[in-house]
């Protein structure tokens, strides 16, 4: 253990360092961060296991608040920890089972009400201080990963509105059977207003004039041109599309670069997104800061007067001693005279599902006003993350650029909120009824 905590000093140590230097948001944090690691550090002292001292170290990176930055547990303290026998699904407040394994399928869709004699929602809570959340939620599959960790290895009890299931926690990721959903889409594909499309790495449908696309990540660098050859008109088909509904709300994220070309479809000329922050950080101006601390304002105020520095000088130097000073610019994309293949109408389903990459792609859209956002809140978290592998297994996350809406607008850690707002239920979702797909192809058709 001594060897194991000594190794701890040095990866709580790491993080501590690689937050100071580029972490963008310890202004709006108002954390004091070299307190905070001095507690920590005194806390290491008193672990007595190896799951404790990891722990420990989620729960530190987690007082950043921020869904960039986090420490992702080492894949083996995982495995030997165990995998639940289910998938979690959270609607309007509450948490069902969404999947599970065959043993368990009479308990599919069932709301839980209790783990282990423990509310489900304080359950949840005990792991809201190691994981990334906003208010009551958090990525199921986040939640997933760190629940094992507040459970027994055999003989957990889930109370359910249907009775009390027992379950062990698995040794590898089980396979897992889905609730059996009433799939409307197969009357529709009787209809001469309904098409689907084949032969594509991405869902895409039509219904009567309007193309549907379902974009589950920003990984896939063949999206553009499959987008494309949709909406390019065949021969007398000038008019191919009434509407466009492009469906984020499942959508993890990937890379921003992929976003942009499926965004070019659609928004023409040079548009942006965010405006934007990074640390700055320079040798000389923190030795100045270290010299004007040790001085008080009336001599500051004399040496400014004496034209020996000036006022923005000073500030500039006590904001990088608090983490405090910035690069600002504004990002951008497309070129001048680019030309969007689609003019007509837009709406972007979003949902607390919508992540990262997913709300970059969404902020495209709010900037320019090109589309109708409709659904719920995304989840409030995108950056350019530094990783680093660390000495206990694990590896780290820090966000190092700030982001806020290109109208100064913040949404980290409360999402981008949508113009129209449509909450799906658990009921919705049992009998695969999609209300806010219905109510997007609504709003176009009304058009």
């Amino acid at each position: 253990m001594t060897e194991m905590r000594i190794d701890g000093i040095y990866d709580l140590s790491t993080i501590w360092k690689f937050a100071e230097e580029v972490f963008p948001y310890f202004k709006e944090r108002m954390l004091d961060w070299d307190a905070a690691y001095k507690e920590y550090l005194s806390r290491i002292f008193r672990v007595d296991s190896e799951k404790e001292l990891h722990l420990l170290l989620a729960e530190f990176v987690n007082l950043l608040g921020d869904g960039h930055t986090d420490y992702h547990f080492p894949e083996k303290l995982i495995t030997e920890n165990g995998f639940l026998p289910f998938h979690l699904v959270f609607r309007e407040g509450r948490w069902f089972i969404g999947e599970t394994v065959e043993e368990l399928k009479e308990f599919l869709g069932t709301e839980i009400l209790e783990i282990n004699e423990t509310r489900i929602q304080d359950m949840i809570k005990q792991c809201f201080p190691y994981i990334y959340h906003v208010e009551d939620y958090a990525n199921p599959e986040t939640v997933e990963r760190i629940l094992p960790f507040f459970l027994k290895k055999s003989e957990n009890r889930i109370l359910t509105l249907q009775g009390t299931l027992s379950f062990d926690l698995r040794t590898g990721i089980p396979s897992m059977i889905s609730i059996q959903r009433d799939k409307k889409e197969e009357a529709k594909e009787e209809s001469d207003n309904f098409h689907r499309f084949y032969g594509t790495k991405l869902e895409m449908r039509t219904y009567n004039k309007i193309l549907y696309v379902r974009i589950d990540n920003f990984l896939n660098s063949d999206a553009a041109r499959e987008i494309l050859a949709a909406l390019s008109p065949s021969t007398g088909d000038a008019d191919k599309f009434a509407g466009v509904i492009l469906d984020l709300r499942n959508n993890i994220g990937g890379m921003t670069a992929y976003a942009e070309k499926v965004a070019e479809l659609f928004i023409p000329g040079e548009f942006h997104a965010y405006q934007k922050k990074t640390r700055q950080i320079k040798g000389v101006d923190l030795a100045s800061a270290s010299q004007y601390i040790r001085m008080s304002e009336k001599k500051i105020e004399e040496l400014i007067r004496d034209g020996l520095c000036d006022s923005e000088e000073v500030k500039r130097c006590l904001e990088m001693a608090k983490n405090q000073h910035y690069f600002t610019y504004v990002d951008s994309f497309g070129t001048p005279e680019q030309k969007a293949f689609y003019n007509g109408p837009m709406i972007i389903l979003i949902s607390r599902g919508t992540i990262s990459a997913a709300e970059d792609f969404t902020a495209m859209f709010r900037s320019t006003k090109r589309a109708v956002l409709m659904g719920m809140p995304t989840l409030g978290t995108t950056g350019t993350p530094l990783v680093k592998r660390l000495r206990l297994g694990g590896f780290l996350r820090i966000c190092s650029v700030g982001h806020q809406l290109l109208d100064g607008t913040e949404f980290i850690g409360k999402g981008i909120l949508p113009d129209l707002l449509v909450e799906e239920t658990w009921e919705d979702y049992v009998c695969g009824k999609d209300t806010v797909l219905e109510k997007a192809l609504e709003y176009l058709s009304a058009d």
